[in-house]
């Protein structure tokens, strides 16, 4: 049950609420309360304390002027259309009422077909009244929907218990006594004052039945609602064998007082409103900054400090971007001025990095050549196969072919014998691997032995 539907009543001296909403069986009435007031301030904050934290986009708040508030005349025309009767409206009603049309909001609040065209239910409120009602309202920013005018909003809830009957509205501020015709109100006494003790129950019936007459009607029963509703007048209006009654809405159970009835009344205008006809006079200079408003604004807000953070968050991407970019110049910069100080023989610069890998790697073949700082180096190679050669024999070396992947000598000796103590003693170095001999023969002149050995280097060397 999200949706609340609350209903409230101004009338001198207390402010009363009512709460309704829908469950599984229906409307229900969920909560009443109220506040008294003597003052504008004390009125604010009676508002403040029953509305609570009200939701914009939830709650639909309904409140009624006071009859006194307004002029109602009940207007005849020829047609039905109701573009036609909104626009003859404000003519028909400047013709007939006791102020000034102009300074006036005047709204409709029913239409009945009749044989010959349609009978109108309409009323002119001041915009004094309305901006007077509302103030309250408006500082305190509590969000009401609808506003009508007392006689029309509060019979409208009843219609569900009987089409046709009186309604008797008993307030401290005026009385209202109303015939309820097919859910509409469709014609209304008011009083500012009344009779009092004994006398009133007697009064209430006489009025009742004028209005009755006045339309051909008798024998209907009486709803009494308000703070001077109570069982003692009800009781005496039936010893007078008439049909009267409290309406019933009951709370956790329990009846429900009959002062709060009018707020409860309003709670069920608000919870109908979508589906009911009926005025209302927040329209024109005093309707409700509705609810695309109120988010339109948020939206504004939201947007707003969206697009300062994108732009905050462009902003230090890019002084980040330009920053880096500034030192990625100065690191080029530096690598170039030392690229040219190292190899100033080269002219084209295409990549740095490379270039210099490449230069670098040719430093280190020739330095492997010449034996500059590595001991796997072509002359630190032949100086340890000279450091390795059997002292006691000749051997004459007359090819030696260095490559990657090992050492071919070439040469002759005095024997097969010296070739095989050649061999074992140059597999004893750490620089060389395993030596094989691929080739071994005696000379045309039978002096010497010209041979052939194949060197591995071990693991660790690197030419």
């Amino acid at each position: 049950m999200d949706k609340r539907f609350i209903g409230i009543d101004i009338d001198r001296g207390w402010v009363r609420l009512a709460i309704a909403g829908y469950d599984s069986d229906g409307p229900q009435l969920l909560a009443t309360d109220k506040r008294p007031w003597s003052d504008q301030e004390e009125l604010r904050q009676a508002l403040r304390e029953l509305s609570g934290n009200t939701r914009i986009y939830g709650d639909r708040l309904a409140a009624a002027l006071p009859a006194a508030a307004g002029f109602s005349r009940w207007l005849h025309y020829p047609f039905e259309d109701p573009k036609k009767i909104e626009g003859a409206m404000r003519f028909a009603m400047a013709s007939q009422l006791p102020v000034a049309e102009q300074d006036c909001m005047i709204v409709t609040h029913a239409r009945q077909a009749e044989e010959e065209g349609c009978r109108v239910a309409a009323s002119a409120v001041p915009e004094s009244a309305v901006a007077a009602f509302l103030e309250p309202f408006e500082a305190e920013g509590i969000p009401l929907q609808l506003l009508d005018l007392a006689p029309f909003a509060m019979p409208q809830a009843l219609a569900d218990r009987c089409e046709t009957a009186i309604v008797v509205l008993l307030r401290e501020e005026e009385t209202v006594i109303a015939l309820l015709q097919q859910g509409h109100t469709a014609d209304y006494r008011l009083f500012s004052q009344v009779p009092s003790g004994l006398e009133r129950p007697t009064w209430l019936l006489q009025q009742s039945h004028m209005l009755q007459a006045q339309h051909r009607l008798s024998g209907l029963p009486l709803y009494l609602l308000g703070s001077q509703a109570d069982q003692a007048l009800l009781e005496a209006l039936r010893q007078q064998d008439q049909q009267a009654e409290i309406p019933e809405w009951t709370l956790e159970g329990q009846s429900v007082s009959a002062e709060f009835l009018p707020a409860v009344t309003l709670a069920w205008r608000a919870l109908r409103s979508d589906s009911e006809d009926g005025g209302n006079f927040r329209r024109g200079a005093f309707a409700l900054k509705g609810e695309w408003a109120a988010l339109k604004k948020k939206l504004v807000v939201a947007g707003a400090i969206l697009a300062l953070t994108l732009a905050i968050a462009s902003g230090s991407a890019w002084l980040g971007y330009a920053h880096k970019a500034q030192q990625a110049e100065a690191l080029q910069q530096q690598l170039t001025s030392l690229f040219r100080g190292t190899l100033p023989a080269t002219q084209t610069i295409v990549d740095i990095p490379l270039q210099m890998r490449q230069a670098i790697g040719q430093l280190r073949s020739k330095g492997r050549l010449l034996g500059v700082g590595s001991s796997g180096s072509a002359l630190a190679v032949l100086q340890e196969i000279s450091d390795r050669m059997p002292k006691d024999i000749r051997v004459d070396i007359d090819h030696l072919n260095y490559a990657a992947d090992g050492l071919r000598l070439e040469g002759s000796t005095g024997s097969y014998d010296d070739i095989n103590r050649i061999a074992r003693s140059l597999e004893q170095s750490p620089l060389l691997g395993e030596a094989q001999i691929s080739d071994a023969k005696t000379s045309i002149d039978n002096q010497r032995i010209n041979f052939r050995l194949n060197l591995t280097f071990s693991g660790g060397v690197n030419p």
